[in-house]
């Protein structure tokens, strides 16, 4: 991997812009985390929950006997009992307009997707429930089952018929102008079926819950895997019908989120109940089976897109009628929303339509996974370009900077709403296309070359979403979180800052970038900021970490919080120095003034006057701390380009990637080093669901094929690409020092440039690519379509 900083600036040790090695990295390396797994209460009882085999199915009885005649079974809860002691679980991010689905954490009369739970055991040991598991006797009558979006609405059987008459759960739809009359009247239009795959997230540790019940409290204590604990509790505190103030929510470290553990799952729900009924420490931790049937999925959508142009080029419409995959129920995050928003991309277009079609389906339910519809609108709408230019003979370089949007012509709202910042979006591509060599490629040819491979190059440019527009935004959709983001900062005698937050370190590195922020703002040394993340007892009520919208909100939190608590500071070492406040800094670990440095205090000295209220100004309180809830003013629009260069077998279809550049702009880099590593994990993920990674089922069962890693393609490091990564630096007006969110940029480009580089070594061919993931077998098909050939080499 070969990374460059192109806008290299001068930053402060330990401050924004400084490349501070991760400091939790050291307890990883050492095997010092403690994940949900790593607590072990005294006389923790062991859950394992049943489920159904069926896509949908009729429970006619459970007879849990046997099960309960075991030695070390403790407890078995069946749906009946779930229902009458909980509420469904809530959602948090309502889709629009759409009606309330029943989500209890148990099936009862009728199992809705193969996973759902339907019986649960708690046993001395994980052994023992699993045994117990087995002894259960359910009777099933299988059901009619949906197996897709196209069958929903075709001939599938209505899954909520009493509150649905269909499986289209609703539509929403946005857009501006009159696409509609300028696709009439454009000189070329473009358009094709599309088709996403659905994907799991696979973090590495799976989900995990401990609860523990103390009775004579009332304090229900649960250890979670997850990213937001804070809407973890509200959920729990309502499905349990308990007060917020009796539960706690401790999240240590987490290995993995990807949007898969924002809130609540049934066996959360569960294990809490399993925890108050037998007043003993209830542990569950998913095994990776489970994870394929029970953990939300992500993207599967199909889509049925438009571009139309001129003969000059310019784009004069876009639309994109597509149909999301919901699952079986509504999980609290739903469908990926960000599809509709990022549709129109980097590009000059005042006329467009989106219309997303939510729809049910017997499988499991989809969840928030990194990108949220960004690469999905991508891949389509990217691909659409590069067809245009075909189409008309041009250059796909050329094409898109005659219809990408300037510098100064930003802000910019885009036909869905969205307010495009800042940003120089050419320049981005210029650099990924000069990196690859672009116009030597074009010259060379696409071959085939002397090892009998086509040579193609694909470009494909994209912004991407980071934040949320405003509170009034999320309110508008019926969310239950806020955009902005809290901190505590509290002085200690030591001299150092305690930063108290509700985000959990789940590989974004909080702990290392809010302690720069702190640093930055501040003026203390970097290593006298100790961060404590995700523990709803000690930090200020937050949202929690996804969205690309943790830095953008909580940099604003941690540098108001800063100021404030420098202030103070300020003040009563001016009345111990005898000078005044207006004349002194705070600089590493001691409080001196400006011009000469001789006169100086050591922070502990100051911080232990606040502390214990001990010689303070008469106008002073004790006490050294500052909680702030800061709301960022917008959403900051990241963006970049990336080109890809493969060489493809024109018989096998095989194809090697030669060649694979990003370049991208998070705003002003926190930590460059972070950024990097944000990038290329997420480009991991990009490459997966481009090429390899597809949850299937069988559409005449609606068996899941593929539930283990055995069976589901993830790529390992020897199957990814090197790749180039080059970053720009605009910094974005609308957030505390510029920033834009990271996590999930490189999730976007690997599908479009792909298939659009795979398209190009084939042009000759007149091959064209609608569909990820891009296998060998997929090209190998293509080919086939487009010579007509029943296979054999073109």
């Amino acid at each position: 991997m070969a990374s460059v900083l192109d806008s290299e600036r001068a930053v402060r040790a330990g401050g924004v812009g400084d490349r501070v090695p991760r400091r939790e990295d050291d307890r990883l390396l050492r095997g010092d985390g403690r994940f949900s797994d790593d607590v072990e209460p005294a006389h923790a009882l062991h859950m394992a929950v049943g489920r159904c085999p069926f896509p949908r199915a009729r429970v006619l009885s459970v007879d849990v006997s046997e099960a309960l005649a075991l030695d070390g079974v403790e407890q078995v809860i069946v749906g009946r009992e779930v229902v009458e002691r909980t509420n469904p679980i809530s959602v948090l991010r309502p889709v629009p307009g759409a009606p309330d689905l029943p989500n209890y954490a148990m099936a009862t009369d009728i199992a809705i997707y193969e996973g759902q739970p339907v019986v649960s055991v708690v046993a001395v040991d994980r052994y023992v429930a699993e045994d117990a598991i087995e002894r259960i006797a359910i009777d099933y009558d299988p059901l009619p089952h949906v197996p897709d979006v196209v069958a929903a609405m075709e001939n599938g059987p209505v899954l909520y018929p009493d509150v649905l008459p269909t499986n289209l759960l609703t539509v929403n739809s946005q857009g501006a102008g009159d696409p509609e009359s300028m696709l009439a009247r454009a000189d070329v239009v473009v358009s094709d079926r599309f088709w996403i795959n659905r994907v799991t997230a696979l973090p590495m540790e799976t989900r995990a819950v401990v609860a523990e019940w103390r009775s004579g409290g009332r304090e229900l204590l649960v250890h979670h895997s997850t990213q937001v604990p804070h809407l973890v509790r509200v959920q729990l505190g309502e499905a349990l019908g308990l007060d917020e103030g009796a539960i706690r929510v401790v999240v240590g470290d987490v290995g993995g989120g990807f949007g898969l553990k924002l809130g609540i799952y049934p066996e959360d729900v569960l294990a809490c109940l399993h925890a108050k009924d037998t007043r003993r420490p209830v542990k569950w931790v998913e095994d990776r089976t489970e994870h394929f049937r029970a953990s939300t999925h992500g993207r599967e959508s199909v889509h049925d897109a438009r571009l139309g142009a001129s003969h000059d080029g310019t784009i004069l419409a876009l639309t994109d009628v597509y149909a999301t995959d919901l699952g079986a129920l509504n999980s609290p995050f739903g469908s990926a929303q960000l599809t509709t928003i990022t549709f129109p991309g980097p590009y000059r277009v005042r006329d467009a339509h989106m219309e997303r079609r939510v729809t049910l389906t017997s499988k499991t339910p989809i969840g928030a996974y990194r990108g949220y519809g960004q690469p999905e609108s991508n891949f389509v709408r990217e691909v659409l370009v590069d067809r245009l230019a075909r189409r008309l003979g041009r250059d796909p370089l050329d094409l898109r900077l005659q219809n990408m949007l300037q510098p100064h012509e930003l802000p910019w709202q885009n036909p869905a709403g969205a307010v495009y910042d800042s940003g120089d979006y050419g320049r981005c591509l210029r650099m990924a296309a000069d990196a690859v060599d672009y116009e030597g490629l074009r010259a060379a040819g696409r071959g085939p070359r002397a090892d009998g491979r086509h040579v193609g190059v694909g470009l494909t440019s994209f912004v991407e979403r980071t934040g949320y527009a405003s509170a009034k935004f999320l309110a508008d959709r019926g969310s239950r979180f806020g955009v902005h983001e809290s901190v505590t900062l509290r002085a200690n005698r030591s001299g150092g800052v305690d930063l108290y937050t509700g985000v959990p370190s789940f590989g974004q590195s909080p702990e290392t970038a809010f302690a720069q922020v702190c640093s930055q703002a501040l003026g203390i040394d970097v290593d006298a900021v100790s961060v404590h993340v995700g523990d709803t007892a000690a930090s200020p009520v937050n949202t929690g970490s996804f969205a690309s919208r943790t830095m953008i909100a909580a940099a604003g939190a941690i540098e108001r919080a800063s100021l404030e608590l420098a202030a103070k500071t300020l003040r009563i070492a001016a009345s111990l120095l005898e000078v005044d406040a207006d004349d002194l800094e705070i600089a590493g670990r001691e409080v001196r003034v400006v011009g000469d440095h001789a006169i100086r205090l050591p922070l502990a000295r100051v911080f232990e006057t606040a502390i214990i209220g001990q010689g303070l100004p008469a106008d002073e309180a004790p006490g050294l701390d500052a909680t702030v809830h800061y709301e960022p003013e917008a959403a900051a629009y990241a963006y970049g380009s990336a080109a890809a260069v493969v060489a493809v077998d024109a018989a096998t279809g095989d194809f090697d990637i030669e060649h694979f550049v990003v370049v991208h702009d998070c705003g002003t880099a926190v930590n460059p080093m972070l950024v990097e590593g944000q990038v290329l994990g997420a480009l991991a993920q990009g490459f997966g669901a481009a090429l390899m990674e597809e949850i299937r089922y069988d559409p005449d069962t609606g068996q899941l094929l593929n539930g283990s890693m055995l069976d589901y393609f993830a790529p390992t490091a020897a199957d990814l690409p090197e790749v180039e990564l080059y970053h720009t630096e605009v910094p974005s007006p609308v957030t505390p020092f510029g920033v834009r969110g990271v996590g999930e940029i490189g999730t976007i480009p690997p599908g479009a440039a792909l298939a659009n580089a795979i398209c190009d070594a084939l042009a000759d061919f007149g091959v064209e690519i609608g569909r990820l993931p891009i296998t060998p077998e997929l090209v190998w098909r293509a080919l086939r379509q487009a010579t007509g050939r029943k296979g054999g080499t073109p």
